[in-house]
């Protein structure tokens, strides 16, 4: 599952609106986290296979690239430490991912191994970041400047969505 477009769209223009400040940070391999769920076997890779067995297969304990099971157990494993966390997968997009404190609010996108980071609430953000980078190897990007080919620049008003570098 990836966010829908429409709900980044909604989550940018809700972050615009109410001030909040957007973050993004991103998992380095993130589809190696991920669990599998059935036995899968490969053959042996070149280069590594054995010179005693060249016709035995290799069983695989976690997922790899070019699985096609490989996104699904990525997106289970991040799920479930964003539950874990607090977090709820919303009804209306399973890749939006909301925390409540009162009134206040966190919100997290998942588009596959990006992740988009807002709401009203910093030091739960900055926690939120702390316990992502302690659990995956993730690189915080920062402020929010690019995300699926739309570049954001930010005004005093809000935000400014072009997509130059697209149309050069």
């Amino acid at each position: 599952p990836v966010a829908k477009l429409n709900t980044i769209r909604v989550l940018l223009a809700l972050a615009a609106s109410k001030g909040w400040k957007l973050w993004q940070m991103d998992v380095s391999n993130a589809f190696l986290y991920g669990n599998l769920d059935h036995v899968i076997h490969m053959e042996q890779p070149l280069g590594f296979k054995s010179k005693q067995h060249p016709n035995y297969v290799c069983k695989l304990k976690k997922a790899l690239y070019g699985l096609k099971q490989s996104p699904r157990a990525w997106f289970g494993k991040i799920g479930e430490f964003l539950e874990h966390n607090g977090y709820t997968s919303t009804s209306a997009d399973a890749s939006l991912f909301v925390k409540k404190f009162g009134s206040k609010v966190v919100m997290v996108l998942v588009y596959v191994d990006d992740l988009i980071i807002t709401g009203d609430l910093d030091d739960m953000i900055a926690q939120l970041k702390q316990n992502l980078c302690t659990r995956f190897f993730m690189k915080d990007l920062g402020k929010l400047k690019h995300f699926l080919g739309l570049e954001i620049n930010y005004d005093d008003d809000g935000l400014i969505l072009h997509q130059h570098k697209y149309c050069t």
